[in-house]
This record gives C-alpha cells, sequence and structure tokens, in this order.
C-alpha cells in the first residue's frame, strides 16, 4: 500500500468518525429540543454507524424508563423515530450541509434506569 493510500484512508476514517460523533449531537439535540412527539420523551442516541459511502446511518438508541416497560417503550419510540424521520432529515440538511446526507434507521437497544414505574 503506498504512503499516500494510507494517509488517505486514514483520512476518510477520522472523517467518518468525526461526522458520526456530529450526527450523535445533532441528532439529540432535535430529538430533546425540537421534536414535540411525546413518545421521543426519554429518548437517548447511544451511537451512529455511517456506512462507508456515506449513504446510510444507524442509530442505536436507548430510552430512560422503568425497566419492567422496555417492550412498550421500544414499540412507542420505534413508531415514533420513524415518523419523525423526514424532520430530522430535514433539520439535519439544514444544519450540516453535507453533500450526501444519509438515510436514517434507528435500532432500540434498551431503557436505562431512571424511569418511573
Amino acid at each position: 500500500m503506498s504512503r499516500k493510500h494510507r494517509s488517505t484512508s486514514e483520512g476518510l476514517g477520522h472523517r467518518q468518525a468525526r461526522l458520526e460523533h456530529l450526527l450523535i449531537d445533532e441528532l439529540q439535540s432535535l430529538i430533546s429540543g425540537e421534536a414535540s412527539d411525546p413518545s421521543l420523551e426519554g429518548v437517548r442516541v447511544l451511537a451512529v454507524h455511517l456506512s462507508p459511502d456515506g449513504g446510510h446511518a444507524r442509530v442505536a438508541y436507548a430510552v430512560i424508563a422503568a425497566i419492567d416497560r422496555e417492550d412498550e417503550v421500544g414499540h412507542t419510540t420505534r413508531t415514533g423515530l420513524a415518523r419523525a424521520t423526514s424532520f430530522f432529515r430535514a433539520r439535519l440538511a439544514e444544519q450540516l450541509q453535507l453533500k450526501k446526507l444519509p438515510q436514517l434507521s434507528f435500532t432500540f437497544v434498551g431503557v436505562t434506569a431512571g424511569g418511573a414505574p
């Protein structure tokens, strides 16, 4: 592998990691501050995994809720996030000004402590 090729690959990895962190911050801000859907209350973005071509972002999230409500909360937030995806993409397009805005898919990881029973 040539030296030039290696440094380009490393630069792309660094750019991708920066973009993933930026997407985490922006999505969390949108969910917490701008989304008005009550089904998104307590959603915490944990990670974003961007595809190598930047066309798709898998968003892992958890919800602050009681453990005995995990199934209910998972279903409710999946539905709410699916409804809000186009809103999120529109706001991300305005804020990030990327050449290629990724499609978003959300994966429920589970609940975290702190929810009322």
